[in-house]
């Protein structure tokens, strides 16, 4: 070939790419954009309420005022979650942007309602990430949560989600469901959907006004609070501290947390740090009948120590242990019998377990399953290990009686 008709093809190939490197076709600038980073959902006789947490530009700078807040909330009322998205844009000078959304939050009445129509929307737009984190605001209405002054990120929405995500890892009883993980729920058998509920506490009316965070002591302050049990994609309660802890432990959502019991033997509590907890669900059947047996397995370090006790004493230490393996099987044992009497649905996943390992039982077992679910029997068995005392042994006011 000679190098005239390879000089001729090479231009010819990069004339190709410059179609190819033209640029994106829906680039939209910063400008032209209305970055919602929170959105509510609130339920009404005729539709809903949606409510749009936007990032105020102008106040993300560093000569930021003091005065303003740095989001600014929209609401709007329509039959559909799309109608009401593009009424707002009646009170927003840009095109809104969904692609940044942190938090969705449904209230009660809309989770109790049926939240896969909202969902629906959220799914379908090109520009929403399923990536973002949803929770049931409880006793409040989620407009009321998305206009929260929080105290220690600018952006509300942010913070909301940062504090779910810490939470989770650090305390049991919350749990961050993102939309792609529910959606998984709701397409599966045998197990049913939780959301952590989010409320306000404190004067709610000043902790939406800039006065919340002039103060060292805020005057309202938010808290993730349970966990909120469906069936299908409906609301139908709550469970207490103990009972979603129960919950985190048998579906292996605990990362890390604190556990705490009674000494033995002596007057006080003891607090340890839970470093690791497994579970394993063991199907079999019982009569012909559905039954668990459920093994936890944790190991922990001592945290606080109130008991009067010698800890260099390695038999105090086997009855610490023991006591712990008793507080734990009963909390996970509560749990579980408190959902199956309260609502009746399996939130643990127990029907996934035996739909793996007894398919054609499955078949006539999947239309009642929770029917079964309520009065199937489960046993829990708890392995609780001790590994670490902390810089300190025994308790600070422990006298060790003198050697003779």
């Amino acid at each position: 070939m000679t190098l005239y008709r390879r000089l001729l093809n090479l231009t010819a190939l990069l004339a190709l790419l410059t179609f190819l490197l033209s640029g994106c076709w829906s680039r939209k600038e910063l400008n032209e954009l209305s970055v919602v980073i929170g959105l509510g959902v609130d339920k009404l006789e005729d539709g809903y309420e949606v409510s749009l947490q936007v990032v105020d530009p102008s106040q993300m700078s560093r000569n930021r005022s003091a005065e303003r807040s740095a989001v600014i909330v929209i609401s709007e009322k329509a039959p559909t979650l799309f109608e009401a998205l593009r009424k707002a844009t009646t009170k927003s000078p840009r095109k809104l942007y969904l692609s940044h959304i942190h938090m969705l939050l449904f209230d009660e009445e809309a989770a109790r309602t049926g939240i896969n129509e909202p969902l629906d929307f959220l799914l379908r737009d090109h520009q929403v990430r399923p990536d973002f984190y949803i929770a049931v605001a409880k006793d409040f209405k989620a407009k009321e949560v998305l206009g929260f002054v929080t105290p220690f990120e600018v952006l509300p929405a942010l913070e909301l989600y940062k504090s779910l995500e810490v939470s989770e890892k650090l305390w049991a009883p919350t749990s961050a469901i993102k939309v792609t993980q529910l959606m998984k729920i709701f397409t599966e058998q045998g197990v049913q959907a939780v959301l952590t509920g989010i409320t306000l506490t404190g004067d709610a009316e000043k902790g939406n006004t800039m006065d919340n965070v002039k103060q060292p002591t805020s005057l309202a302050e938010y808290r993730y609070i349970g966990i909120g049990v469906f069936k299908q994609d409906r609301l139908l309660g709550w469970l207490n501290e103990s009972d979603s802890k129960a919950w985190s432990y048998v579906t292996n959502n605990v990362k890390t947390t604190v556990g705490t019991s009674e000494c033995p033997r002596s007057d006080g509590r003891f607090a340890v740090d839970i470093t690791h907890s497994s579970s394993k669900m063991i199907p079999y059947l019982l009569n012909g009948q559905p039954a668990i047996r459920l093994k936890t397995v944790m190991d922990a370090n001592i945290g606080e120590m109130h008991c009067k006790l010698d800890l260099e004493d390695e038999s105090n230490l086997l009855q610490l242990q023991n006591t712990l393996n008793r507080t734990l099987a009963e909390l996970i044992s509560t749990g579980i019998r408190n959902v199956q009497q309260q609502y009746g649905v399996d939130v643990f996943g127990f029907g996934e377990e035996f739909h793996r390992k007894y398919p054609k039982l499955w078949k006539t077992w999947r239309n009642d399953w929770d029917d079964r679910f309520k009065t199937m029997p489960v046993q829990v068995d708890s392995e609780f290990k001790l590994n670490k005392m902390g810089e300190s042994i025994s308790p600070m006011d422990y006298k060790q009686a003198p050697k003779e």
